[in-house]
């Protein structure tokens, strides 16, 4: 038997589909701001770019897994941070 399990659509998945990658990205993203550095602007950019990249794999298998009802999800919420994405 392969039960899988629901879509979680309550608390912070509720407006956004991957909330800790848009709370690690926040997290860079006050991390550069407040040190100053090149190195963290370029870590931002390269962890944006690893995030950006695992979410959409994420995001076609969930599409395969649950179909419609995945795509009404998305339809309801932002990937990221809202409404950039």
């Amino acid at each position: 038997m392969n039960a899988r399990s629901p879509i979680i659509r309550s608390g912070p998945y509720r407006r956004l589909r991957h909330p800790i990658y848009t709370a690690v990205l926040g997290m860079y993203a006050g991390t550069m701001l407040v040190s100053g550095q090149l190195h963290a602007a370029l870590a931002l950019v390269v962890v944006t770019a690893a995030y950006w990249r695992k979410l959409r794999l994420e995001e076609a298998v969930l599409a395969k897994t649950f179909g419609d009802e995945y795509a009404a999800y998305r339809r309801d919420s932002w990937a990221l941070v809202p409404p950039l994405f």
